[in-house]
């Protein structure tokens, strides 16, 4: 069964909350999904997948690490579950990704705080497959290779 995960940003506007909506609509053919406990894009994903009763995987963060850490664990053990359940990464970016970010098959130091773009350079590095669902007008990486990257 087709496993896919999502990443997206924790503050959403109205229109890219409807955008959002929309898309994860048509990603309920897909009965696993794995999911972060973030607010936003996470949120959303979680609801569409209890409504639908999807077999959801919700990744939290683990309270007793430091703060800085726990989104960065929590998105690399999703992300790590991914690669070994053969899935694919569904990500809703909102801004450019940092210019010194490079994939990684750990977590890529130059995420500099973008949770989503940190995320699908960890993907990347690994070799999973990216499904991007842009929420605004953005540059795609030239790292993001074509064959890996599917634009929505």
């Amino acid at each position: 069964m087709q496993t896919i995960a999502v990443t997206g940003p924790r503050q959403l506007t109205a229109h890219q909350r409807t955008k959002a909506l929309s898309d994860l609509q048509r990603l309920k053919i897909y009965p696993n999904w794995l999911v972060g406990d973030a607010s936003g894009l996470d949120k959303l994903a979680r609801s569409i997948g209890q409504t639908h009763h999807l077999n959801l995987q919700i990744y939290e963060k683990r309270s007793e690490l430091p703060h800085r850490a726990q989104g960065v664990e929590r998105s690399t053990r999703m992300i790590k579950a991914l690669a070994t359940a053969v899935g694919t990464l569904h990500a809703w970016p909102n801004k450019p990704a940092p210019h010194q970010l490079i994939p990684s098959r750990s977590w890529p130091t130059g995420a500099a705080g973008s949770g989503t773009w940190g995320t699908i350079a960890l993907a990347v590095g690994l070799g999973i497959p990216v499904k991007l669902h842009p929420l605004a007008e953005i540059d795609i990486p030239s790292w993001l290779q074509s064959e890996q990257l599917t634009l929505l």
